[in-house]
C-alpha cells in the first residue's frame, strides 16, 4: 500500500568526522530555551540553527533557509549520489533498563489520511502546523523525520537489518544526555526487496510527527500549484520517515500526564465534585512521596481504569478508579467509547475535564511527560492538580487507529524522540 523509497539524503560532510554529537539536536517541540542555547554553543553547524531558528528582529524562517543554503554551498552538507536507506540504532536507558530501538529512514509518498495508507492517531493544532510550514517552505527540505510504525510478522525487514548491522556503522553520535546513535548508509539493493515485500499490504501508523506530516501534505499541494506541471517522482510528493516495527523490543510508549491550573474557586469545586461523582477516590496505603512511585503504583493497576491524583497544595496523593456505572455507560455510548474506555486519558477528558471546563479546557490543561515536572507544578503552586496516567496500551493503539478514530491530544509519548541532523531530505528536483 505505502510507496516507500530510498532517497539521496543530505548529510554532514565527512570532514566533520564520523562522530556527530555536536551537530545533532532533538526535534523542535522538546527543546527548552536553555537547551537551545547549549546546542547552539556546541557548533555553528548544529541542526538546531535550522530546526528552531532565532532571528532577533528579523524573519527567523528566512534566516533558517539562508543558513541551510549556506551549509550546502560551503560543503558542510553534502548530498549522497545514490538513493539509499539509512538504518538507525538508538540506544537509551529508561527506568534503570537499557533499550535498543531500530528504525529505517526512508521517504514515503504522501497520501491523504482518508486513503488509509498512512494512519494518524491524534488531532493537531493550527499554530504548530503553520510554524512547520514556514520552515519547510524556507528550507525546501524535511529537516526532521516522522516516526511511523509497521507490522512485519515474517521479520523480512528485521532479518535484513540484523545482517546489515554486522558491519561497521557510517556515523554515530551521543545524543540528549546518555543516548547513543549509530547510522548505516544502506544501498537500495541490500534491503529494498525486504522493504517492498513487507510493506506491500501494510499500512503505516504515525507514532510521532503528525504536525510534520500534515505540513508536508500542505507543502506538496502548494508546490503543485506553484509549478503548474509536476512529475510523480518529484521529491515534494514524499516525506522523510523513520519506520520501526511494532515488535521492536526498543519501542517504548510512555504516558503523558495532565496538569490542571488557573481555575477560579467555583470551577475548582465543580471539578472536585465531578471527580467524586465519577471515581472512587482513596489515599495510597504506602503514601508515595515522589512522583515516580505514584506513576508506578498507577501502572500496576493494569486491569482497571486508574489514575493518580495530586491535589491543591500537595493534597494526597490519591488513587482514582472509575466506579460509576452510569458514567461508564455514557462513555461506552460515545463514538469509539467501547474501546477507548480503557484509555485513562480519554476517560479523564470525556468524564471530567470536558463536562466541567468545556471549550476552555485547552486554557487550563497542560500535557507533561515528565512526572517530576507535573508533581512540582502542584507542590510549588503553579498548578492546582496533577493527574498521573498509565501509558496508552500498545495493543489498543493497534486496534483503534485503523478504525479512523483519533485519540485525545497527547495520548501517546513514544520515547525517546528521534534526532534531527543525521540526514536531511531535500525537496527540490527528483527524489
Amino acid at each position: 500500500m505505502a510507496d516507500v523509497r530510498p532517497f539521496r539524503g543530505l548529510r554532514y560532510s565527512p570532514r566533520l568526522g564520523p562522530l556527530l554529537s555536536d551537530v545533532v539536536c532533538p526535534p523542535y517541540d522538546v527543546i527548552s530555551h536553555e537547551r537551545q542555547q547549549a546546542l547552539e554553543g556546541n557548533s555553528p553547524y548544529n541542526a538546531v540553527h535550522v530546526e528552531l531558528p532565532q532571528a532577533l528582529g528579523g524573519d527567523r524562517y528566512a534566516m533558517a533557509g539562508q543558513t541551510f543554503d549556506q551549509w550546502v554551498q560551503e560543503g558542510v552538507l553534502v548530498r549522497d549520489e545514490d538513493p539509499s536507506y539509512y538504518l538507525l540504532r538508538h540506544m537509551f536507558h529508561q527506568g534503570g533498563k537499557a533499550f535498543e530501538r531500530w528504525g529505517l529512514t526512508v521517504c514515503v509518498r504522501l497520501e491523504e489520511f482518508e486513503h488509509r495508507i498512512v494512519l494518524p492517531h491524534e488531532e493537531t493544532g493550527a499554530g504548530a502546523k503553520e510554524d512547520r510550514f514556514q520552515l519547510i517552505d524556507a528550507c525546501r527540505a524535511n529537516l526532521s523525520p516522522i516516526l511511523s510504525l509497521y507490522r512485519d510478522p515474517a521479520r523480512r525487514i528485521r532479518d535484513a537489518i540484523e545482517e546489515i548491522a554486522q558491519r561497521p556503522f557510517s556515523v554515530s553520535a551521543r545524543y540528549d544526555g546518555d543516548q547513543e546513535l549509530a547510522m548505516w548508509v544502506v544501498d537500495a539493493s541490500e534491503i529494498g526487496d525486504a522493504v517492498q515485500s513487507a510493506l506491500r499490504d501494510a499500512p503505516l501508523f504515525i507514532a510521532d510527527g503528525h504536525h510534520r506530516y500534515e505540513t508536508a501534505l500542505r507543502y506538496r499541494d502548494e508546490m503543485r500549484q506553484r509549478n503548474g506541471s509536476w512529475a510523480e517522482d518529484e521529491a515534494f510528493n514524499f516525506v522523510m520517515m523513520v519506520l520501526t516495527d511494532f515488535s521492536d523490543p526498543g519501542l517504548l510508549l510512555l504516558p503523558y500526564h495532565r496538569s490542571v491550573g488557573g481555575m477560579d474557586p467555583p470551577t475548582l469545586t465543580a471539578l472536585r465534585n465531578r471527580l467524586l461523582e465519577a471515581f472512587q477516590i482513596q489515599a495510597f496505603d504506602s503514601d508515595p512521596t515522589f512522583p515516580q512511585a505514584l506513576e508506578e503504583a498507577v501502572a500496576q493497576r493494569s486491569n482497571e481504569v486508574a489514575l493518580g491524583l495530586l491535589g491543591p497544595d500537595g493534597e494526597g496523593p490519591y488513587l482514582l478508579t472509575l466506579e460509576n456505572d452510569n458514567i461508564k455507560d455514557e462513555l461506552r455510548a460515545m463514538p469509539g467509547g467501547a474501546g477507548l474506555i480503557d484509555s485513562e486519558g480519554w476517560v479523564l477528558h470525556q468524564a471530567v475535564l470536558e463536562p466541567v471546563l468545556g471549550s476552555l479546557a485547552a486554557d487550563h490543561v497542560r500535557y507533561v511527560h515528565n512526572p517530576q515536572e507535573a508533581w512540582d507544578g502542584v507542590v510549588q503552586g503553579r498548578e492546582q492538580m496533577a493527574f498521573f496516567l498509565k501509558p496508552f496500551p500498545m495493543d489498543l493503539f493497534q486496534a483503534i487507529v485503523p478504525t479512523g478514530l483519533r485519540l485525545p491530544s497527547k495520548s501517546t509519548f513514544f520515547h525517546p524522540k528521534l534526532p534531527t541532523g543525521l540526514v536531511f531530505n531535500p525537496l527540490e528536483g527528483p527524489l
